[in-house]
């Protein structure tokens, strides 16, 4: 009995080795521009993947990334975004997933990046005439065997995006009549978002395998959500590689188990030296451009007070001079750093005061509706989060009816759901929107090339003088 047991055993082993396949998945998000940093990069990310290349035969590999890549730091914004699709096409990644952040530039350079980038740009909810011919909804990829559907979603809640359901809706028929063996959807958005949950969005497509996440900077190495459906989220910022294997039956045509891992980065972690030489040159000239002096500013009595008051303070005046507005209102974080003395202003310490390819937009208001934004804005602060406003003359609305309020793009948007109200009065045309696609970044430059400025702090007052 004993001795049949076993060889059942054996053979049913045999069996299973005949007919199982390994697929295997590497996953980055949220790269945000990094090439090399103190916290990783994707040049030692690419260390990463090239060690697991050698581990597993090249045809069982699908790499995808999840968004949010081409922007974040000086080099990026000034190569806008080349660095990262090249760092992309190098590594040969099957799939990008288009994030929010890639619309921080000009759509004309969102459709480069994609016309460049050598695999597929994929977002199913983005219905962009303009980019239309430059991305896909959903892609199949054949893998060690293995028939592997991949569909992308951008942040909802964008311009020119539909609904997440109504995107999958448009698109499962198609997917379905393709019988792929394994569904992922990689998307640029966490587990949950405003009206968004992905356990209650997973119950209406429990045929999807495997969720890929990004956006919330979370790190979820891995869990279930349904019955059949495992979520996975890997590291921000090029500081880990996700790693997802699916064990798969090619006989029975189901998924046996799947297991994944983040593999961060460390000190140790060496960079992948081809793809250094291959971004030398640009990284050389960011580097020598990082340095550029624009400006001198001198500080006084300033040694109290939040480095980020002071930068939006300087941006909001210049928003006054570049626009002529009555009204400049702009937002930041508390950074926990401070400027004092003689400070050399650079191209790089620019990029950090403006980081966001933001432009300088204006709205023209009456008393009533201007107060209604500001109460918006107070409203929704979050933690260490500030609304600095500079005035052109704190009388706004004497012997006026009307001001011009400027804002940055980002907030005139609705910061990403938070300003709804500032959002629809955008809208009205009643309150002539205008953006003067400036760069506030830019705007900048211009405004302080050469000149030496102090900024006092007398008695709480902060003024700002050229002299």
């Amino acid at each position: 009995m004993l001795k049949k047991l076993c060889m059942f055993l054996l053979l049913a082993n045999i069996s299973f080795c005949l007919y199982a396949a390994q697929l295997i998945i590497l996953n980055t998000t949220d790269l945000h521009g990094r090439v090399n940093s103190r916290h990783g990069g994707i040049l030692q990310v690419a260390c990463l993947i090239g060690q697991q290349k050698k581990l597993y035969p090249a045809d069982s590999i699908l790499l995808i990334d999840c968004g949010d890549t081409i922007q974040g730091t000086f080099s990026s914004a000034l190569f806008q975004g080349a660095l990262m699709i090249k760092s992309l096409n190098y590594l040969k990644y099957d799939a990008w997933v288009i994030g929010n952040h890639e619309f921080d530039y000009p759509l004309a350079v969102v459709k480069k990046c994609m016309q460049e980038f050598s695999g597929s740009s994929l977002a199913a909810n983005l219905k962009n005439p303009y980019l239309a011919k430059e991305h896909s909804s959903w892609k199949i990829f054949n893998k060690n065997g293995i028939k592997v559907a991949v569909i992308g979603l951008t942040r909802p809640g964008l311009p020119k995006t539909i609904s997440y359901n109504a995107a999958l809706k448009g698109i499962m028929p198609d997917i379905r009549a393709q019988k792929p063996d394994v569904i992922i959807l990689a998307q640029h958005y966490g587990m949950y978002g405003s009206g968004f949950s992905i356990y209650k969005f997973m119950s209406e497509y429990p045929e999807i395998d495997l969720v890929l996440g990004g956006h919330s900077h979370i790190k979820k190495p891995g869990q279930k959500i349904g019955a059949n459906t495992w979520y996975f989220q890997s590291a921000k910022h090029a500081n880990g590689l996700g790693k997802i294997i699916i064990d798969y039956d090619k006989k029975q045509k189901k998924i046996i188990k799947i297991n994944s891992e983040i593999i961060s980065v460390t000190p140790k972690t060496p960079v992948d030296e081809k793809l250094l030489a291959l971004l030398k040159p640009e990284l050389e000239s960011a580097k020598k451009l990082s340095r550029q002096k624009v400006a001198t500013i001198i500080f006084k009595n300033t040694e109290n007070i939040d480095s980020s008051i002071l930068e939006q303070r300087i941006i909001g005046q210049m928003m006054l001079k570049q626009v002529s507005a009555d009204v400049a209102v702009c937002n930041d974080y508390l950074s926990n750093y401070k400027l004092s003395g003689k400070v050399n202003i650079t191209l790089q310490k620019l990029y950090y005061w403006s980081s966001y390819e933001n432009t300088i937009c204006t709205l023209t208001l009456d008393k009533d509706t201007y107060r209604k934004i500001i109460a918006e804005q107070n409203k929704s602060r979050k933690r260490n989060y500030l609304t600095i406003i500079s005035y052109a003359d704190k009388k706004l609305f004497k012997g006026k009816k009307k001001i011009v309020a400027a804002f940055n793009s980002y907030i005139i948007s609705g910061a990403g759901g938070r300003l709804p109200f500032l959002r629809s009065i955008a809208k009205n045309k009643k309150y002539i929107f205008k953006n003067t696609n400036i760069i506030v970044r830019n705007g900048l430059k211009q405004y302080l090339q050469n000149k030496v400025f102090i900024v006092s702090n007398t008695n709480g007052k902060i003024t700002i003088e050229e002299k």
